[in-house]
């Protein structure tokens, strides 16, 4: 499956999978169901074999909000908590049913840390992915990043609902909505 995210174009994940299939266990996640919840300590990383998670966050007004989406054949975590052992921003939340190899932190961290080049290269990469999203909001419009990513991701649309792709683009579903016939009515 395609990458969906920057970072997992510029690092090689296979020492994580490694780590994730020879000292994991296998766990199921239902659709729905929290890996973790913000706020709380992350004990455990994944490699993410079957199904997809959001990042998401409840705002000032009480929503719930989508800020990240990982998929099969990727990690699942948050670099900056493993590393730093500070609470989870983010909820971790199944958007399908999924199962994933699951180790302890502790594993991951102290692989990063015995290889600086790689952890380098990870802190460089997920900062050169945040400031980019934050540019990209003040640079295209929401139906321009609408477009880039279905462009960078067109298999998005079948994985997750509308609601989480508008949430994940900051837009309303109307507009959402407004955007899908639009791109329809253009390709016509």
């Amino acid at each position: 499956m395609e990458k969906f995210n920057a970072f997992e174009h510029d690092i090689d994940f296979a020492f994580w999978k490694e780590i994730c299939e020879s000292q994991g266990e296998l766990r199921h996640y239902c659709r729905g169901e929290y890996f973790v919840h913000s706020g709380e300590n992350l004990k455990h990383c994944g490699w993410i074999k079957s199904g997809g998670f959001k990042h998401a966050l409840t705002d000032s007004e009480g929503n719930l909000k989508t800020v990240g989406f990982v998929f099969k054949n990727a990690v699942l975590a948050n670099y900056s908590v493993i590393m730093s052992g500070d609470p989870m921003p983010t909820n971790i939340i199944a958007l399908e049913d999924s199962d994933v190899m699951v180790v302890p932190i502790k594993f991951i961290r102290e692989y990063l840390e015995c290889n600086p080049e790689l952890n380098q290269r990870f802190v460089q990469s997920l900062f050169s992915q945040a400031y980019g999203t934050i540019l990209d909001g003040y640079y295209y419009s929401p139906l321009q990043r609408y477009r880039q990513l279905i462009e960078r991701f067109p298999r998005i649309l079948e994985l997750v609902s509308l609601g989480e792709i508008a949430s994940y683009l900051n837009i309303s579903r109307r507009q959402l909505h407004r955007f899908r016939e639009e791109s329809r009515s253009q390709a016509d």
